[in-house]
């Protein structure tokens, strides 16, 4: 699991694999509520890109984070698949579907 400072609430990577090469992206929930995130690594090779923001929590998923500090990361993955950003080393982030075979 990534660290993450005192100033973050949560933080999770994320990832695409192809024949071309593997993109890894940062993603991160700040104490403010703004969801980040950043190209971090391509082909292996560390990055300096600048953060990105891609949502805003609402106060009620804000409440629930204080309530619940464990469940940033589930709220991360979501947000991020909602931006077609899928969990490092699950199926879909090796570019084949999310969904299993029949």
């Amino acid at each position: 699991m990534p660290r993450f400072s005192a100033r973050e609430i949560g933080r999770i990577e994320t990832s695409y694999a192809s024949e071309l090469g593997e993109l890894c992206w940062e993603w991160v929930i700040r104490v403010d509520g703004t969801v980040q995130y950043r190209l971090h690594r391509v082909g292996g090779k560390i990055e300096r890109n600048p953060w990105q923001l891609a949502y805003r929590l609402t106060p009620a998923q804000r409440r629930l984070l204080d309530a619940e500090p464990d469940r940033a990361a589930d709220l991360l993955a979501r947000i991020a698949g909602e931006r077609g950003h899928y969990i490092a080393g699950t199926a879909a982030s090796n570019g084949q579907s999310a969904q299993p075979a029949p």
